[in-house]
């Protein structure tokens, strides 16, 4: 039975929407924190390249670490005295959307660099100490805090445009991404197809070469699974979104439990790049056991 108040959370749904939010707060943050530490403390990570995981992280962190507390307490207000908190609510989407945002273009640029790393390996550490890294994260974060200011100026003037501005301004940001990151994928799968066919009718071959090679594409095959699954963490709220921007109905009602499963679905994805790392970069997990090596020695 519908309750009349759209603010009122069921209790059932409320405790496993903290639990799961609690558990992504929590590792999210450990694992995030862990990831900026490897790359700042071991010299085998200090790379250009890394350095964009390691933005990636911060960003991740602004989830973990204030997104996930505010809509756990959105939650609770819900559950105990059916407020929907407006103002909670607002900070919330604010820095959510500065953090998806941030995340899609951070992929972008990734995919970007990768491509660069296999169609050029000679120039792509010229490009990136240069000027290319500095490029990337400028663009990655103020395009971002760019729509999050004007989204802000926006809601305090005319309130009731802002939201409609914010899904055009998200969706817009996503899919373009996307285009982006499709695109350098299939210039990747390209060159290393490629590159594969040319080794091939080689009968002697440089081994140093063979074995960034190698590195190279189990590098891109972990980026194309941390794309992988931002994709399905993201896509049932993208697409919800995308509904009611074309026929103004949204798949999920805004006030329904199941539309907090799509938001703490789309932020759990800030928890896992983590795993994803130490599972397919051997330098990662490396840096991993050092850290824990000296945090039990002290």
């Amino acid at each position: 039975m519908e309750n009349a108040n759209s603010c009122f959370l069921p209790m059932a749904h409320g405790i496993a929407l903290i639990t799961i939010n609690a558990i992504v707060c929590v590792l999210g943050s450990l694992g995030n924190l862990l990831v900026c530490l490897a790359i700042a403390t071991n010299f085998r990570l200090r790379r250009a390249s890394n350095y964009l995981l390691f933005s990636l992280a911060i960003a991740d962190l602004i989830v973990t670490l204030i997104c996930e507390p505010l809509l756990m307490e959105a939650i609770i207000q819900r559950i105990f005295l059916y407020d929907c908190t407006a103002s909670l609510c607002m900070a919330y989407n604010f820095l959510s959307y500065l953090s998806c945002a941030t995340s899609v273009l951070h992929m972008v640029a990734i995919s970007l660099d990768r491509f660069v790393a296999v169609a050029f390996p000679l120039r792509h550490k010229h490009f990136m100490e240069k000027c290319g890294l500095k490029v990337m994260l400028i663009v990655s974060w103020s395009i971002p805090i760019f729509e999050v200011i004007l989204l802000l100026v926006l809601w305090l003037v005319i309130p009731k445009a802002s939201y409609s501005v914010a899904k055009f301004l998200f969706l817009g940001t996503f899919f373009f991404s996307y285009l982006l990151i499709f695109f350098f994928y299939f210039l990747i799968v390209t060159f290393l197809l490629h590159h594969k066919k040319t080794r091939k009718r080689l009968r002697a071959g440089n081994v140093s070469v063979k074995l960034t090679s190698r590195m190279e594409v189990r590098v891109s095959c972990t980026l194309a699974i941390a794309i992988g699954i931002f994709t399905a963490c993201w896509a049932p709220a993208i697409a919800s979104m995308f509904a009611d921007t074309m026929i103004g109905k949204p798949l999920i009602r805004l006030d329904s439990p199941w539309a907090i499963w799509l938001e703490t679905l789309a932020l759990s994805n800030s928890a896992l790049n983590f795993l994803i790392y130490s599972a397919k970069i051997r330098d990662f997990k490396e840096a991993y056991v050092d850290i824990f090596r000296k945090m039990l020695r002290l």
